[in-house]
């Protein structure tokens, strides 16, 4: 299982310097460069809160998915009085009954989704999800970039107070011929006088172009456009290690 409760418990610490107020403002840019002004959002794998909670105290209507128990009490525990909402569920097998004017998915969430059938049931729950005219975004791993700057293992060390030290040794195995990237993750919880390690596999898938566009338009979208992460007005290149996906759909 990845998320689990070790790992969930130190999540918010280890990516405390990930700038989500940015990438909301993002995804703000991108919805009035597709000229939508949604109201209601769908966040698939939500995680800890990160965007919605944010996307929330801006005046949208977020619910958020996500399967890992543990992340989402933590999620629950900071959500009180903001507005979203958060519920369990395998984004690959939840059926709601409910449209949303926008869908996303962020933190290379669809990175996830390692085998063919598992993604496409997402972006076809995101097109069932969605009003007429709706969008669905999700950023990933962009596979040219990927395969050009290999990933390499990484060592991160924070201080998380109360005199404790968070460490995490990140070490990545490719799996080229599957688009996958085995990412294992060793983390250390050091105080004065306790000591408590986890590890975890997260697979991750890295995707092409032209199949990411294939999947959308399979699953109903009719019009696609990639991006350079954090960019909208330049054209995606191999040297863009992060790729944001938009697929509108019709109406």
């Amino acid at each position: 299982m990845v998320f689990n409760e070790r790992y969930a418990g130190a999540y918010d610490a280890l990516y405390r310097d990930k700038d989500y107020e940015k990438e909301c403002d993002y995804i703000e840019s991108l919805f009035r460069k597709h000229g939508r002004k949604p109201r209601s959002i769908l966040d698939l794998g939500c995680g800890t809160g990160g965007h919605a909670l944010i996307l929330a105290q801006r005046g949208y209507r977020v619910t958020g998915i996500d399967r890992s128990s543990p992340m989402l009490e933590i999620a629950r525990s900071k959500a009180k009085g903001k507005g979203a909402e958060f519920i369990k569920g395998d984004i690959t097998k939840l059926r709601l009954n409910r449209k949303f004017d926008a869908v996303i998915s962020m933190f290379a969430v669809m990175g996830y989704q390692t085998a063919n059938d598992s993604f496409a049931a997402v972006c076809k729950l995101a097109r069932r999800s969605l009003s007429p005219g709706g969008l669905f975004m999700f950023d990933c791993w962009h596979g040219p970039a990927v395969l050009l700057d290999r990933p390499t293992p990484r060592i991160k060390e924070i201080d998380s107070g109360k005199d404790e030290k968070i460490i995490r040794y990140t070490l990545p195995e490719m799996d080229v011929m599957n688009h996958i990237v085995n990412v294992n993750f060793r983390v250390w919880r050091v105080k004065r006088n306790s000591f408590k390690e986890n590890a975890e596999v997260h697979p991750m898938r890295f995707f092409f172009p032209q199949e990411v566009i294939y999947f959308l338009e399979v699953a109903g979208f009719d019009k696609v456009r990639l991006y350079p992460f954090f960019e909208i007005d330049r054209e995606l290149t191999d040297k863009d290690w992060n790729m944001m996906v938009v697929g509108a759909q019709p109406g």
